[in-house]
């Protein structure tokens, strides 16, 4: 047996390719400019009153006549034929021949097909009759109070109208599969209501078609198929696509899986929701052939426009209450997040919060690497490897109610969240909301074995594929299944993501003025501070002077507590001094350009160290951890930034034998600098303060002195190439400083 033979040869057939039409009409195909005949069916004797070998090649007036034909060029410019099949008009071909509705539509390969279909006098007359049950219809499936009541009325109403012995309304799942969620059926037969149908009963080609055409109607399912002639066209050698053609001979597997089913005849519209195939209503008659004229026919194709939309409004009221209040908590959610400027705190606050109203067991909020969680949620592992999943799928929501069949992972925690809803913030970025449902088992009722939807027969030594034949009550209780999400319920999750979204970008924005506000001042105050340190270095050199010549001249007439007070106030100048010459360097930091070049920093921490005579005179050493990188950055500036770290690093260190190290990590997205000691090390409650300028945490005369500038000159430095610093310490044991020279990619 071919391993190709399988069900997924249904879903690659064909069938707008067939080459034949049924035979209760006739077709031609023209070209369009001259109307020139170039295939007609086998059967155009029995409706036109001539054969095909008398038409191939002749223009459309040997068919309708003079009058007729001008008549059809007039029409055809005036309808655009390419949508759909439209009905031009009612034609008498040759005299002896039947009256007949014809039909025209162009094909995507720019071929004219006109259909001929019987005139039924007796249809024509009852016709204001069908109409008006289809007007009767409508104001009752309007005043329907749900969906399932809209698609109870609307069957018993198409029933009504075509004298079909079932209706059915089926609906379609997301993998193709289908239920039959309304039926309305003569006395004696077996009820298909409820039951659950594979996707291989209607495959992909047959959707296909039903999106491309309202109605489709197969009067006589043991009917012989009628040939064009020639099979294929005579200038692209290639079948003509009959996809919107009424006419269109059906598959083999579709005449052979009705005759397994008893039926005779059927008729079947489409439902179609935002655009989208929903749905059919499907009409069956068990008894004989039954066909529809066309009167009925267009009655049956306006109601089932109508039922597609209105269905979509009888949905939305079933919900009516509910999306008021995911209308309500939403709105309640946002106002509340805008006046804490934040989402977190609003998200996971007792209520309003993300779970308030949405029916899920469990929420989770990622947001800039940070996770929350709110009720009964996957594992932290597993929620953070989900969200990364989802980064790299196209489109900012996703919805399942069988996440494992999408994500196999998450068969790992299918009790907790076999259903998920997440909305994310931006393209690639795993941050956002994910709600999560637990697993809900439950018995299907499938139309035979789900797992056998076809047979294969050899019998003629082709393997071919054949319908199934047994229709019997089978029931699969099936896992991994959470209740489905409602649109409503997508809809408030992606409104949600839409007002958080505005919140963060109104909250950016106002960062950004903030931060520009921010630069703006601190270059005021830098400009400020250096014009006041600047200018006070004088009159401080000069009271300093001035003191120290009346020391010197006077200060043997002076009593012992007036040359104290002499010397107090030459310590305190030169003090004052020492703070002036910070505040000018700080002030340099932020008002001097820098002057960005390629430096070697190995050479340049060799220089650095050179400057440090503790490292001549005491028993301390400093050594490299391997090779440093090139970098772009301001000489100068970076040489201070070492300098003070290293000065630190030797400067708060008690032990006997000083270390310093200095080292990179390269691996890392801009490489990291460490300067790291075994000095008397940090508390963790005081890194935020020993940036602070002028701000020590020892007494002044402490492990050397100093004015407490020299890591807020470091910080700032190493923030004007756009970097970090930041630190770890132990107490006692020493610390190290990281830092990076440009801001993260």
């Amino acid at each position: 047996m071919p391993a190709t033979t399988d069900s997924s040869n249904c879903d690659r057939e064909q069938i707008q390719f067939s080459g034949a039409i049924q035979p209760h009409g006739a077709l031609l195909v023209l070209g369009e400019t001259e109307l020139r005949i170039q295939q007609a069916s086998a059967n155009s004797e029995a409706f036109l009153g001539l054969p095909p070998d008398a038409l191939l090649g002749q223009g459309v007036a040997r068919v309708l006549g003079k009058s007729a034909s001008a008549e059809l060029r007039e029409r055809l410019a005036a309808h655009s034929l390419s949508a759909g099949l439209v009905h031009l008009m009612t034609v008498q071909p040759l005299a002896g021949t039947p009256a007949c509705h014809l039909f025209g539509h162009r094909t995507a390969d720019g071929h004219l097909l006109l259909e001929f279909d019987r005139l039924d006098e007796a249809a024509r007359i009852s016709a204001p009759d069908v109409y008006q049950s289809v007007h009767a219809a409508l104001h009752r499936l309007q005043s329907a109070e749900t969906l399932q009541a809209f698609f109870d009325h609307a069957v018993v109403e198409v029933r009504a109208i075509t004298g079909f012995e079932r209706v059915m309304a089926y609906r379609f799942a997301a993998d193709g599969s289908g239920e039959v969620i309304a039926e309305s059926l003569a006395a004696g037969l077996e009820p298909y209501l409820g039951l659950h149908y594979p996707a291989v009963d209607i495959p992909e080609p047959a959707r296909r078609v039903c999106r491309l055409s309202w109605l489709r109607h197969l009067p006589d399912a043991g009917y012989h198929s009628v040939p064009l002639i020639p099979e294929c066209h005579p200038e692209t050698g290639a079948p003509v696509d009959l996809s919107r053609s009424f006419l269109r001979s059906v598959s083999r597997m579709y005449t052979g899986y009705l005759k397994n089913m008893g039926v005779k005849a059927t008729l079947v519209t489409t439902l179609l929701k935002d655009g989208q195939l929903w749905g059919l209503i499907s009409c069956m008659h068990h008894s004989a052939p039954r066909y529809l004229p066309f009167e009925t026919r267009a009655a049956v194709e306006c109601l089932a426009h109508m039922v597609s939309l209105l269905m979509g409004r009888k949905d939305a009221e079933d919900h009516y209450a509910y999306r008021l209040k995911l209308g309500e908590a939403r709105e309640q959610l946002l106002d509340a997040m805008f006046q804490a400027n934040a989402p977190h705190p609003a998200l996971r606050a007792a209520e309003p919060n993300a779970l308030s109203a949405l029916d899920a067991e469990g929420v989770a909020l990622l947001d800039k690497g940070e996770l929350h969680r709110l009720g009964q949620t996957p594992a932290e592992a597993d929620i953070l490897a989900l969200a990364e999943w989802l980064a790299r799928r196209d489109g900012l929501w996703f919805a399942s109610h069988e996440l494992a069949e999408a994500y196999p992972p998450a068969a790992s925690f299918q009790p907790l969240a076999s259903g998920l809803l997440a909305v994310r913030w931006a393209p690639g970025s795993p941050d956002g909301l994910l709600w999560f449902r637990p697993e809900w088992r439950q018995v299907v009722h499938w139309a035979g074995d789900p797992n056998k939807p076809m047979e294969i027969d050899d019998s003629s030594g082709e393997a071919r594929l054949m319908p199934r034949t047994s229709f019997e009550l089978w029931k699969e209780t099936v896992a991994g299944q959470s209740r489905p999400w409602l649109e409503c319920e997508i809809e408030h999750a992606i409104e949600l993501r839409h007002g958080i979204v505005d919140l963060i970008l109104r909250h950016t924005e106002q960062l950004r003025r903030i931060n520009r506000e921010l630069a703006e001042s601190n270059l005021e105050l830098d400009t400020f501070a250096y014009a006041a340190s600047h200018d006070l270095k004088e009159p401080l050199r000069g009271i300093h002077t001035s003191i120290e010549f009346l020391q010197e001249e006077d200060g043997p007439l002076l009593s012992s507590s007036g040359q104290g007070r002499l010397a107090t106030v030459l310590r305190l100048t030169r003090r004052m001094d020492e703070l002036i010459e910070t505040l000018l360097q700080y002030s340099r930091v932020g008002r001097i350009d820098l002057r960005l070049e390629a430096v070697d920093l190995n050479e340049l921490v060799v220089q650095t160290l050179e400057l440090f005579e503790p490292l001549r005179k005491e028993r301390a050493t400093a050594r490299m951890l391997g090779r440093l990188p090139v970098v772009e950055c301001d000489r100068v500036r970076v040489g201070e930034i070492f300098t003070n770290l290293i000065s630190n690093a030797l400067k708060y260190n008690d032990r006997e034998e000083k270390r310093v190290d200095i080292g990179c990590d390269a691996s890392a997205d801009p490489p990291v600098f460490f300067v790291r000691d075994n000095g008397i090390g940090i508390a963790v409650r005081q890194y935020a303060r020993i940036f602070q300028i002028f701000r020590r945490l020892h007494p002044r005369d402490a492990y050397g002195g100093g004015t407490g500038a020299g890591l807020t000159i470091t910080k700032k430095a190493i923030e004007r190439h756009g970097g970090q610093i930041w630190l770890e310490s132990v107490p006692g044991r020493g610390s190290t400083f990281f830092f990076t020279l440009a801001p993260p990619r």
